[in-house]
């Protein structure tokens, strides 16, 4: 049985679209009817290479986009998307099913992403003493009458997002970006919900204690 070759998942090579008709599901993936991704990715598990190339085209955007936002690193976020394709590839025998294919692919994001910010913090230890005692400017200090650009405050909200402890900043960057349910990021983040509605609660009183003055 031949599994896809990673280094033919390129996104710029498959159709935007498929149509559903066109999918061939092999009998084991009979009970999926509704998701598209789904059955590509029990095509993919089987063996179909085209099926795995259709679901790179399909979510390298918005996986690029999720890694983008919870890195905030743009010289990595193309390897690290990269990596989650590859991984998807690489345990694509585990994936059943009864998992929905977003819950699947953003849970490997998460990991990445998680992974990349823990070598990340490692190397920021050791060799950058300097900005341990940097935080972001007071904007409540500033002239009432001044008011921010469209730029600065994109500028302020990502480094706000940045400040965050990295679960903090996955989860809010799901439920607020990736309009997920508590339910779907708990399941992608692989605790319950109560734990998602704390790291969000903690998230947003950190937000607004950094963006204080800009509402």
């Amino acid at each position: 049985m031949s599994t896809p070759d990673v280094r033919e998942l390129n996104a710029s090579a498959v159709p935007a679209q498929i149509d559903s008709a066109q999918v061939q599901v092999p009998q084991r993936a009979v009970v999926v009817v509704d998701d598209i991704d789904a059955q590509l990715m029990v095509l993919m598990r089987d063996g179909d290479r085209d099926a795995g190339n259709q679901l790179v085209r399909r979510n390298a955007e918005r996986v690029s986009r999720f890694v983008a936002r919870v890195v905030r690193n743009p010289r990595v976020i193309e390897d690290l998307t990269q990596d989650v394709f590859k991984n998807m590839v690489r345990y694509a025998a585990r994936y059943e099913p009864a998992c929905k294919f977003s819950t699947w692919i953003y849970r490997i994001a998460t990991n990445i992403a998680l992974d990349y910010l823990d070598r990340a913090a490692v190397r920021k230890r050791e060799t950058a003493a300097v900005s341990d005692g940097e935080t972001l400017p007071d904007r409540r200090s500033e002239r009432p009458d001044r008011r921010m650009s469209l730029d600065e405050l994109r500028a302020a909200v990502a480094a706000a997002l940045e400040s965050l402890p990295p679960n903090q900043r996955i989860a809010i960057t799901l439920h607020q970006y990736e309009t997920m349910s508590y339910e779907q990021i708990a399941a992608i983040m692989e605790c319950s919900v109560e734990s998602v509605r704390s790291l969000l609660a903690r998230a947003r009183v950190a937000l607004r204690e950094r963006l204080g003055g800009m509402d």
